[in-house]
């Protein structure tokens, strides 16, 4: 029940994974932008296809089979249950579809 207030309290605010998936930042300017935007409205750069969220996975330890963000001490992934050894930790996980 807390896990689930904490998400809607993100999404309030307008943050959370959802929101994230939907949201790229310009390397150059840091202005935000939607996902299926190219250029910057800001400054014109071009804007790679990775979204915030993917940002995110990328700088975080995650479940290789999920693929949900696990924290620094974790033994079994919060989501689907997978035991997490030391030499299955991994930072970049295999891509999961949305």
């Amino acid at each position: 029940m807390t896990k689930e207030i904490h998400f809607r309290t993100l999404e309030q605010f307008g943050f959370g994974p959802n929101v994230m998936k939907k949201t790229k930042v310009c390397p150059k300017c840091g202005r935000i932008a939607k996902k299926s935007a190219f250029f910057c409205r800001g400054c014109g750069a071009f804007l790679s296809r990775e979204t915030l969220y993917d940002h995110y996975r990328r700088q975080h330890r995650c479940c290789p089979d999920c693929g949900t963000v696990l924290t620094a001490d974790a033994k079994y992934c919060p989501h689907c249950g997978k035991p997490i050894s030391s030499n299955e930790q991994t930072i970049f996980p295999r891509r999961v579809s949305s």
